[in-house]
């Protein structure tokens, strides 16, 4: 018997899977919670993050119905999705409390 992956997607707006399980590049992943298969660019550890589609630099990008970053590049359906493609949104968040914060002299 063959072992099948699962990714998550638990929102329409999510441009994301969460995988379930680990899972090496070429591999063919089931989604569960919408429709389809995505095929892995990249190898993705359990718990990360698969692109399910195209995202452009700049675009922003959805887990389960919430905005969790932006792209720092272009990435690829199948592509894993950490920080060194994109910005967490804590991380901006954060800036931005910093920022205000901050005392011009």
């Amino acid at each position: 018997m063959s072992k099948i992956t699962v990714a998550l997607v638990l929102d329409s707006r999510d441009n994301v899977a969460t995988l379930l399980g680990e899972a090496e590049k070429n591999e063919t992943i089931k989604l569960k919670g919408t429709e389809g298969e995505i095929h892995l660019l990249d190898t993705i550890g359990f718990c990360h993050k698969v692109s399910l589609k195209h995202i452009k630099s700049g675009q922003e990008i959805f887990k389960y119905g919430q905005k969790i970053g932006i792209a720092t590049e272009d990435i690829q359906p199948g592509e894993w999705i950490h920080l060194h493609n994109m910005t967490s949104a804590v991380d901006l968040t954060l800036k931005k409390r910093i920022q205000a914060c901050s005392v011009k002299h």
